[in-house]
Protein backbone atom coordinates (compact mmCIF):
# COMPACT_ATOMS: atom_id res chain seq x y z
CA UNK A 1 0.00 0.00 0.00
CA UNK A 2 1.24 3.22 -0.67
CA UNK A 3 0.67 6.40 1.71
CA UNK A 4 -0.28 9.81 0.39
CA UNK A 5 0.80 13.05 2.49
CA UNK A 6 -0.34 16.18 1.31
CA UNK A 7 2.81 18.05 0.87
CA UNK A 8 5.17 19.36 -1.78
CA UNK A 9 6.54 17.78 -4.93
CA UNK A 10 8.93 15.21 -4.55
CA UNK A 11 11.91 16.94 -5.88
CA UNK A 12 12.67 20.05 -4.29
CA UNK A 13 13.96 23.32 -6.88
CA UNK A 14 17.70 23.80 -7.35
CA UNK A 15 18.91 25.73 -4.19
CA UNK A 16 15.43 25.28 -2.05
CA UNK A 17 15.10 23.89 1.31
CA UNK A 18 14.79 20.39 1.39
CA UNK A 19 11.37 18.84 2.88
CA UNK A 20 11.31 16.47 6.01
CA UNK A 21 12.27 13.17 4.68
CA UNK A 22 9.20 11.21 4.81
CA UNK A 23 9.48 7.75 6.37
CA UNK A 24 9.82 4.75 4.03
CA UNK A 25 6.35 3.58 2.19
CA UNK A 26 5.08 7.50 2.22
CA UNK A 27 5.57 9.77 -1.03
CA UNK A 28 4.29 13.20 -1.49
CA UNK A 29 1.53 13.63 -4.17
CA UNK A 30 1.35 17.09 -5.50
CA UNK A 31 -1.74 17.28 -6.07
CA UNK A 32 -2.86 16.63 -3.04
CA UNK A 33 -2.92 19.78 -2.03
CA UNK A 34 -5.72 21.38 -4.00
CA UNK A 35 -6.99 23.59 -2.33
CA UNK A 36 -5.28 24.06 0.90
CA UNK A 37 -2.73 27.04 1.31
CA UNK A 38 0.69 27.09 1.63
CA UNK A 39 2.19 26.41 4.94
CA UNK A 40 5.47 26.59 7.01
CA UNK A 41 8.05 23.73 5.60
CA UNK A 42 9.24 21.43 8.81
CA UNK A 43 6.63 20.48 10.71
CA UNK A 44 6.32 17.15 10.77
CA UNK A 45 6.64 13.93 13.35
CA UNK A 46 6.75 10.29 13.62
CA UNK A 47 7.06 7.97 16.58
CA UNK A 48 7.01 4.22 16.54
CA UNK A 49 5.49 2.00 19.75
CA UNK A 50 7.35 1.36 22.88
CA UNK A 51 4.81 -1.09 23.68
CA UNK A 52 6.41 -4.77 22.58
CA UNK A 53 5.42 -6.56 24.68
CA UNK A 54 2.18 -7.98 25.53
CA UNK A 55 -0.88 -6.31 24.35
CA UNK A 56 -2.36 -4.11 27.38
CA UNK A 57 -5.19 -2.13 26.91
CA UNK A 58 -5.03 1.63 27.48
CA UNK A 59 -2.98 4.49 26.07
CA UNK A 60 0.07 3.35 23.76
CA UNK A 61 3.30 4.44 25.18
CA UNK A 62 6.28 6.06 21.92
CA UNK A 63 9.27 6.44 21.54
CA UNK A 64 10.90 9.65 21.12
CA UNK A 65 14.14 9.38 21.83
CA UNK A 66 16.04 11.49 19.00
CA UNK A 67 18.46 9.56 16.77
CA UNK A 68 16.28 6.59 17.25
CA UNK A 69 15.05 4.55 14.10
CA UNK A 70 11.42 5.63 12.80
CA UNK A 71 11.44 8.55 15.10
CA UNK A 72 11.20 11.90 13.81
CA UNK A 73 9.95 15.27 16.16
CA UNK A 74 10.39 18.47 14.11
CA UNK A 75 10.18 21.98 15.97
CA UNK A 76 6.53 22.29 16.68
CA UNK A 77 5.94 19.04 17.99
CA UNK A 78 6.70 17.34 21.41
CA UNK A 79 6.02 13.98 23.55
CA UNK A 80 4.90 14.12 27.12
CA UNK A 81 6.58 10.93 28.56
CA UNK A 82 4.01 11.20 31.60
CA UNK A 83 0.43 11.60 29.81
CA UNK A 84 1.52 9.66 26.68
CA UNK A 85 0.54 12.50 24.26
CA UNK A 86 1.97 14.67 21.49
CA UNK A 87 1.42 17.70 22.05
CA UNK A 88 1.45 20.16 19.01
CA UNK A 89 2.82 23.72 19.56
CA UNK A 90 1.23 25.62 16.55
CA UNK A 91 -2.68 25.81 15.19
CA UNK A 92 -3.80 23.97 11.58
CA UNK A 93 -4.54 21.55 9.50
CA UNK A 94 -2.37 18.33 9.79
CA UNK A 95 -2.14 15.57 8.02
CA UNK A 96 -2.32 12.93 11.17
CA UNK A 97 -1.65 8.76 10.34
CA UNK A 98 -1.57 6.15 12.17
CA UNK A 99 -0.37 2.72 11.48
CA UNK A 100 -0.89 -0.21 13.14
CA UNK A 101 0.48 -3.64 12.81
CA UNK A 102 0.71 -7.12 15.10
CA UNK A 103 2.77 -10.30 14.88
CA UNK A 104 1.78 -13.59 16.28
CA UNK A 105 3.87 -14.03 19.38
CA UNK A 106 2.88 -17.92 20.56
CA UNK A 107 0.64 -20.44 18.49
CA UNK A 108 -2.87 -20.42 20.09
CA UNK A 109 -6.67 -21.71 19.15
CA UNK A 110 -7.69 -18.41 17.84
CA UNK A 111 -11.10 -17.43 17.87
CA UNK A 112 -11.86 -15.81 14.54
CA UNK A 113 -13.72 -13.05 15.87
CA UNK A 114 -10.97 -11.44 17.87
CA UNK A 115 -9.82 -8.16 17.58
CA UNK A 116 -7.84 -5.62 18.43
CA UNK A 117 -9.07 -1.48 17.86
CA UNK A 118 -7.42 1.86 18.76
CA UNK A 119 -8.41 4.80 18.52
CA UNK A 120 -6.45 9.20 18.14
CA UNK A 121 -8.17 11.19 21.15
CA UNK A 122 -7.65 14.71 21.23
CA UNK A 123 -6.95 16.97 24.22
CA UNK A 124 -9.40 19.15 24.62
CA UNK A 125 -11.90 17.20 23.26
CA UNK A 126 -13.55 18.55 19.79
CA UNK A 127 -15.68 15.98 19.93
CA UNK A 128 -16.90 12.83 22.29
CA UNK A 129 -15.87 10.67 19.11
CA UNK A 130 -12.43 9.63 18.35
CA UNK A 131 -10.38 11.62 15.66
CA UNK A 132 -9.22 8.07 14.48
CA UNK A 133 -10.28 4.73 14.58
CA UNK A 134 -9.00 1.31 13.27
CA UNK A 135 -9.93 -2.59 13.85
CA UNK A 136 -8.14 -5.00 13.10
CA UNK A 137 -9.79 -8.55 12.71
CA UNK A 138 -7.04 -11.18 13.77
CA UNK A 139 -6.30 -14.04 11.70
CA UNK A 140 -6.41 -18.15 12.79
CA UNK A 141 -2.81 -19.86 12.79
CA UNK A 142 -3.76 -21.24 9.47
CA UNK A 143 -3.93 -18.06 7.63
CA UNK A 144 -1.34 -15.54 8.77
CA UNK A 145 0.82 -14.68 11.58
CA UNK A 146 0.80 -11.11 11.42
CA UNK A 147 -2.40 -8.29 10.77
CA UNK A 148 -1.99 -4.62 9.86
CA UNK A 149 -3.85 -1.37 8.83
CA UNK A 150 -3.70 1.96 8.18
CA UNK A 151 -6.08 5.55 8.95
CA UNK A 152 -5.16 8.95 8.01
CA UNK A 153 -7.16 11.95 8.29
CA UNK A 154 -7.07 15.88 7.49
CA UNK A 155 -7.56 17.15 11.33
CA UNK A 156 -7.64 20.94 12.34
CA UNK A 157 -5.43 20.80 15.34
CA UNK A 158 -5.29 23.97 18.31
CA UNK A 159 -2.22 25.48 19.53
CA UNK A 160 -1.33 23.32 22.54
CA UNK A 161 -3.41 20.37 21.54
CA UNK A 162 -2.78 16.84 22.48
CA UNK A 163 -3.13 13.80 20.42
CA UNK A 164 -2.93 10.14 22.11
CA UNK A 165 -3.61 6.54 20.77
CA UNK A 166 -5.64 4.31 22.91
CA UNK A 167 -6.19 0.33 22.69
CA UNK A 168 -8.74 -1.94 23.21
CA UNK A 169 -8.84 -5.81 23.08
CA UNK A 170 -11.29 -8.56 22.26
CA UNK A 171 -8.97 -11.24 22.19
CA UNK A 172 -9.56 -14.20 24.34
CA UNK A 173 -5.84 -14.63 24.42
CA UNK A 174 -3.40 -11.96 24.65
CA UNK A 175 -0.58 -13.36 25.03
CA UNK A 176 -0.80 -14.87 21.46
CA UNK A 177 -0.31 -11.45 20.07
CA UNK A 178 2.26 -8.13 20.05
CA UNK A 179 2.33 -4.49 18.89
CA UNK A 180 4.96 -4.57 15.69
CA UNK A 181 7.59 -2.34 17.80
CA UNK A 182 9.14 -1.18 14.08
CA UNK A 183 5.85 -0.81 12.21
CA UNK A 184 3.39 0.76 14.35
CA UNK A 185 3.55 4.25 13.53
CA UNK A 186 2.13 7.52 14.89
CA UNK A 187 2.95 10.78 12.83
CA UNK A 188 1.83 14.40 11.56
CA UNK A 189 2.33 16.83 8.85
CA UNK A 190 1.21 20.46 9.26
CA UNK A 191 -0.36 21.27 6.00
CA UNK A 192 -2.20 24.57 6.47
CA UNK A 193 -2.17 27.69 8.90
CA UNK A 194 -5.77 27.51 8.16
CA UNK A 195 -9.04 26.28 6.51
CA UNK A 196 -9.87 26.79 3.01
CA UNK A 197 -13.62 27.19 1.89
CA UNK A 198 -14.67 23.68 0.43
CA UNK A 199 -12.07 22.02 2.03
CA UNK A 200 -13.31 19.19 3.88
CA UNK A 201 -11.61 17.60 7.02
CA UNK A 202 -12.09 13.77 6.87
CA UNK A 203 -10.78 10.40 6.85
CA UNK A 204 -9.03 9.94 4.16
CA UNK A 205 -7.56 6.13 4.53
Amino acid sequence: RTWAVPGAPASPAPGSTRSPRLPEGLEWTPDARTRLPDSPQGVFAQLVVADGGQLTEGPLHWCSEPGMTGVTLAPGVTYDKHTHEVVVAQAGVYYVFLHLALKRAMASNGNSSDSVSVALHLQPLHSRAAALALTLDLPPPSLRNSASGFRSGLLYLDAGQRLSVHLSLAVQEPRAWQLSADATVLGLFHVATQVSTGVPLVQLM
